[in-house]
Parts: C-alpha cells; structure tokens; sequence
C-alpha cells in the first residue's frame, strides 16, 4: 500500500505544482498562438476575388509583373555645345551658300589638342563603331592620366595611396558594460567602462610602432592589499621590425608594408615605386592614343584635300563630256552622226555626272570626319577646305638612323620597359618572401592604479596617475616571433610566377622591336613606293592630254570615230586622279615613318605636359628643394631601391649591319621634286620628265661641308645615337611651286559655260549639281 502522506504536506506538494503548471501552461498558450500567427487561421491561400476594399479606388496601380525591364536614369545632362549649335548636314539634297573656312594642318591639330577631352580616333566599322560608343569605359581623354595619379583600388593605387600606407594611425575606444555574476558571485558590483587610445606608425624598414593609453574603471577587486580601486591602466609603447621576410626599405617600398590577412590579395605590387611606374605606363597609354589621333587627323585632313581634287577632275570630266555631247548632237541634227554615236556620248554625259555626284557627297563625308575628329561642331555654317599642298619634293630615308630613332623614341617600348621593371623589383621583392618570418618584439608600459583618477591626495593608490610616478608597478617585454610555412610552397610559386611573367615581358619587348623595324622598312617602302608611282602618273597623265588634243583633231577632220575621244578623256580624269591620289599617299606615307620612327608629335611640335597644382604645393617643394641643396653630404647612404628613372632614353641600340648604300643613288645632289598637275599642259610636250634635263623649277642643293671625323667607338650610346642621326640625317623636303587652285565649279562653270547651251540642255547638264 502506499505510504501515508498529512494533508500539510500534500497541501505543500500542491503549492509546489502550481508555479510549475502555471509556467507549462503559458509556455503552451505561447507557443500556439505564434504557431496559429505563422500558420494563419485557414490553410486555404486568399486569392484576389477575396480580397474586399473599403475604398471606390478601381483598377491596380502599383502591379508589377516582371522583375528585369529596359528603364532610365533620373539623370538631366546638358547638351554638348556641339551638338546643339550645329546646323543640319550638307548633302545632296540641301545645298546651302556656306562661306569656306580655309584651314592648315597645324592650325587641325591646334583645334583638336584645344577642343577635345575625349581623344577621338578614327573608326574603321563605319557608324556605331566608334570606340566612345561601344566602349566609353576604355576611351581615352585627359583626365586619364590624373585618374591614376588618384587611384587608391588595388592594382590601380596612386603614389599618394602608397604613402598612405605609412600615414600614423589614431584609434580610440570607450565601452561601457555591466556583469553581475563576477567570478562565479552574484553581486551588485559589475559595473565596468574602458578606455583605449593608441597612436601606431608604419616604417620604410617594415617596423612599426605604438603607443598605447588603456584605463579600465571598475568596482571589482583587484586583489592587491585588500583594496579595491576603482581606476587601473597603463601608458606604454610597442615596438615591432621584422628581420628576415618582409623587411627593408627595398622590400617596403616596391610591394608595401607586409599585410599577412591580405598578402594573397595585394601580392608584391602595393608599393611607392611600383605605384610610379604605373603612373608612368598610364602616361605612355595617353601619349600612344594622342599620337594615334594626330597621326588619323592628318590622314583625313590629306583625305580632304584628295575629294577636293577628286571633285574638281569630276566636274571637269563632266563639262568634257558634255561638251562632246553638245558637238555629236550637232551633228546628228545635220546627219552628219550616226544615233548610236551620239547617245555613247549621252551615256558618257551622265556616267560623269553620277561621278560627280558621288565625289561631292564623299567630300561631305570626308569634311565631316575631319570636323569629328578635331572637335568642331558637324556643320557650323563654314567648309572646310584645306590650303596646305602635299609634300612633292622626294625624301630619301635613311634605314640605320630611322631604325635607331624608332628603337629609342617608340612609345611602345617605353611602356613596355616600365612594365618589365615593375616586374622585376615585384620579383625582387617576392624573393624576399622565400624566407621565414622571424620579427624582435619589445614593449614597456607603465602601470597605474587608484581610487580616482587624479587626486592631490598622496595616499597610497589613492591617484591612479600619481601611482604611476609613485609606485613601481611597470612592465616590460622582449623577445621573438618567428612563423614559417612549411615548405613555402605560395611565396615559391609567387616567385615562379614573377620569373615568368620577366621571361614573356623581354619577349614581348624583342618582338616589338622586330615589329618595329618591319613598320619603319613598310612606311620606307611607301614612301618611295608612292613617289615613284606619283611620277609615273604625271607622266600617264601628260601622255593622256596629248592623246586627247590629237584625238579630237582627227575627229575635226571626220577621220576618227566619237568613241575614241570618249575613251581618251576617261583616262585623262582617271590619270589625273591617281596623280592626286598618289601625292596625297606620299604626304601620308611621310606621317606614317615618322609615326614608325617615334617622331610624329615632335615633327608635329606637340608636346605633353601636366596641368597646374595648388600654388602651395610649388611653395613646399620649392622649400624641399632649398633644403636638400644646403644639406650636407652623406656618403654612406644609398638609394633603395636603386634609381631607375631617367629624364632620356637610355641604352645603346647595337646594329651589326653591313648593307652597302647604293652608289648611283647620290647622298646629296640634286632633288627633282614631283610635278603639279598642270590642266594647260601643252600638247607637243610629251616627253618623259624623268629623262629630261633639270629644269628651272627644280631645286638644286648644295654639296654639304665634309663629315666630321669622329671615333664612334668613344661616345656612348646617346652620343652615337646623336652622331648617326646628325650624319646620316634623311634628305629635307622640298617644295616647289603650287598645283593650280582647286576648281570652284559654282565660280567658273555657271560664270563661263563651254559654249551657250539652250535650257533643255543645261536641264540635261543639271547644273545644279555644282551649288553648295
């Protein structure tokens, strides 16, 4: 039977039970009313039918079905300048009386250095290939290079990002906090605050450096004679300098202070020096794309003048032909011709007009890049039409001295010597790292306690500071730190890869020189190319018109047939537009050696430089520079890293060649510049130029005064570079007299018909299509 139990202790039991049952039955209602809240009263989803509103609102405003869809920016630009003063494009179909803006090429390139902040270049994939539409992030402008000369991204930092690494750094804390269990007791005396400041510095060597100043305020007892104060800190300085990997100026300076948290991030290339060359590559990326859009605005400013030419012969095809025309529908009427003769000249009529109506809208295409690419807008109510005649005197390069200007002057290389520098101090810093981590640690701190925190009181503990000066409570540490990866498998690998990275950067640079030497030998044979061929075109061109004034005599005379002298004035308008053609290729063929050899921007007399600083700055370095001048002499110190900056090219350029120069090409002499197309060449002069006496128009040079004698073998690399340059300098352009000036059809054709035409002819000859 069970024991038997007094109503006391049971009525004690049942006081017991409650608390516990209260307690089970609130934990119980808790927990199904969250469960019924995140159930919901029905297991049934509402749909929109049962949803009710008490408001008259119909139809849903703020339902959106998709997630992705095409929308704008809430951004309002202003309209480029350009853009919203220029005037509608000239075309066939509206021809306005624009006045025309005679333009040099150096006043085209003034403009485009003045007006553009994005560098244009031309584009080769017609519209909507341009470089600023289909990639604006990579297109370059001016800003480019003070964009990298503020950068603070990995692989993009600044000098001045670099040497933040090294700013002092000030950290301050101030807690407040409450335990009432300490040390296992359950007391009222938890209170706590703390204090800490510290002031840390990074140096050149790697080290570092801190001071520190920590109080703690607490009610807690400390344990020392029975007291409890209510203040204890300290006031000290650590101090830590690695020894082996990661130390010195050399290493800090090229990959930045050593980070372990984020070394397999930042690698060897978050230094000062590695921070300046990429300045310097960034300086090179910016002179190669302005040296590219010089090089394009001069083609299409030769470009230009070549549809002016094209235009010009087209329109004088035209009025030949419809002279002929005129002439063979003469003779129809009498029955003199035959049908057939006279509509071949119909269709040559009209096979000319189309052509000049193709070479005029060519010319609006052609003037309106040159206005692209040098920043005006696209019609201002001006055309432009350049005055600078194409180079005709014959330029005879020279190879050696062309070789050795185009390996000293690239841009290219420069760039790509940076990049193999970089890549070799990051090397050298990376073998640094092939070692292990062993760093001195040293710290001495100064230790107080009290009741207050200051007090004029000189009891024992009674001023924490006082404590300091008072009692000998300080601390002091020293020793090592030593780490190693066993078997240094990343800094290996890091160094490897580094290794490689110089192998494949000097590969690059041989075969950029090689593909240099081919782009200096092709512009060469341009360049003799198009002037050869130029003369044989003035020829072409001068047997042409003699064809054609004998050509039409016999068809005078009735002893020849209309198709010939049709035949012949096309070859006289194709002759002569391969003579411009070929000039204007000459004059391109120039800008392109230069651009082989490294010169275009000093030919061009375009030099770059950086915009102006804060005129304090020039204050303080000018101090800097004060100070550095007065200072004494130190022998002992060195450069770390070595210097690797120099304000000129340096190195040799080591040719071995042994080509003979050929002897019937004299060095100096006489120069036969190329002949400007003359329209009133005469018909008995058909004799080959290139056969003929020097005549009044070409130009005769006088010998040059003997070559100094000079031992090569004794000047360095820059001054056998001077001497070849100075002593086998290119032949100078010459000029002679000017082509004839540029037909101005609207000027002499409606002024001067070839002969009075009736309206239904001039309706055929559509006279129109010469106006502007």
């Amino acid at each position: 039977m069970p024991p038997l139990r007094s109503k006391k202790s049971e009525r004690q039991s049942a006081r017991a039970r409650g608390p516990m049952l209260s307690t089970v039955t609130r934990f119980f209602c808790a927990s199904s009313l969250l469960t019924t809240m995140m159930l919901g009263c029905s297991t049934q989803k509402a749909t929109v039918c049962d949803l009710k509103y008490c408001d008259d609102k119909e139809g849903i405003e703020h339902y959106v079905a998709k997630t992705s869809a095409v929308a704008y920016p809430c951004l309002d630009n202003q309209t480029a300048e350009a853009v919203a003063t220029s005037t509608p494009p000239r075309n066939l179909l509206r021809r306005s009386e624009d006045a025309p803006r005679e333009i040099t090429l150096n006043e085209a390139l003034r403009i485009a250095l003045t007006h553009n902040q994005v560098i244009e270049t031309s584009a080769l994939g017609g519209i909507g290939s341009k470089q600023v539409l289909t990639s604006p992030a990579t297109a370059t402008s001016v800003y480019d290079p003070a964009i990298q000369a503020s950068g603070v991204l990995f692989g993009r930092r600044s000098v001045e990002a670099a040497l933040a690494d090294f700013d002092a750094n000030f950290t301050s804390t101030l807690n407040f906090s409450r335990d009432d269990l300490v040390g296992g007791n359950l007391n009222g005396n938890g209170n706590r605050a703390d204090f800490t400041s510290s002031l840390s510095k990074q140096f050149a060597t790697a080290g570092t450096i801190s001071l520190n100043h920590d109080w703690t305020h607490t009610t807690d007892p400390i344990g020392y004679s029975g007291e409890t104060p209510n203040y204890y800190g300290r006031i000290g300085v650590e101090v830590r300098q690695p020894l082996l990997a990661g130390s010195g100026t050399a290493y800090t300076r090229i990959a930045g202070p050593a980070n372990p948290n984020f070394g397999a991030i930042t690698g060897v290339s978050q230094g000062v020096v590695i921070a300046r060359i990429n300045e310097d590559i960034s300086i090179a990326d910016f002179e190669v794309t302005v040296r590219d859009a010089m090089r394009d605005i001069e083609h299409a400013y030769w470009d230009l003048y070549n549809t002016y030419r094209a235009y010009d012969t087209a329109v004088v095809a035209h009025k030949s032909a419809f002279q002929t025309w005129r002439e063979a529908k003469d003779r129809l009427e009498v029955g003199v011709l035959k049908p057939a003769d006279e509509l071949q000249a119909r269709d040559r009529l009209y096979e000319t007009k189309s052509q000049v109506e193709v070479s005029l809208n060519t010319l609006f295409k052609a003037e309106t890049e040159l206005r692209r690419l040098i920043g005006l807008p696209m019609n201002d109510g001006t055309v432009l039409r350049p005055i600078d005649e194409p180079v005709l005197a014959e330029l005879i390069p020279d190879w050696e001295s062309s070789l050795r200007e185009g390996l000293t002057h690239r841009v290219e290389l420069r760039r790509q010597k940076w990049t193999i520098k970089s890549q070799q101090l990051q090397l050298q810093a990376a073998r640094s790292l092939v070692r292990p981590r062993l760093d001195i640690l040293a710290g001495y701190d100064v230790n107080g306690a009290g009741d207050t925190l200051v007090s004029q009181s000189s009891s024992p503990f009674r001023s924490a500071y006082g404590s300091m000066n008072d009692q000998n409570i300080n601390s002091w540490n020293a020793g090592f730190q030593f780490s190693i990866p066993v078997g240094l498998r990343y800094t290996r690998s890091q160094v490897r890869n580094l290794e490689l990275q110089v192998a494949k950067a000097s590969a690059v640079l041989a075969s950029q020189e090689k593909n240099i030497a081919h782009d200096i030998a092709t512009a060469i044979q341009d360049v003799t190319a198009s002037y050869a061929t130029a003369q044989t075109n003035y020829t072409r061109l001068k047997a042409a018109t003699r064809r054609v004034t004998l050509l039409e005599a016999e068809r005078e005379v009735g002893t020849l047939t209309l198709d010939l002298v049709l035949r012949a004035q096309a070859s006289v308008a194709a002759a002569e537009s391969a003579y411009y053609q070929q000039i204007v290729n000459y004059s391109k063929a120039i800008t392109s050696l230069h651009l082989a050899k490294g010169t275009l921007l000093e030919h061009n007399g375009i030099m770059l430089a950086e915009g102006q600083w804060q005129p304090e700055a020039y204050c303080d370095a000018l101090v800097r520079a004060h100070a550095r001048t007065h200072a004494k002499e130190a022998p002992y110190l060195c450069t770390e890293p070595q210097e690797f900056v120099s304000p000129g090219p340096t190195g040799t350029v080591d040719l071995r060649s042994s080509i003979q120069l050929d002897s019937t090409v004299p060095e100096y002499g006489e120069i036969t510049p190329v002949p400007a197309a003359d329209s009133n060449i005469e018909a008995g002069d058909a004799a080959d130029p290139m056969t003929q006496p020097a005549e009044a128009s070409e130009i005769q040079v006088p010998a040059p005064p003997e070559k100094p004698s000079v031992d090569a073998g004794k000047l360095d690399g820059a001054g056998a570079d001077k001497l070849s340059a100075a002593v086998n300098s290119p032949k100078p352009r010459m000029t002679m007299k000017e082509p004839l000036p540029i037909y101005d059809p609207l000027k002499d054709y409606d002024n001067d018909p070839p002969r009075a035409a009736s309206a239904e002819d001039r309706k055929l000859l559509d006279l129109d299509i010469f106006k502007r």
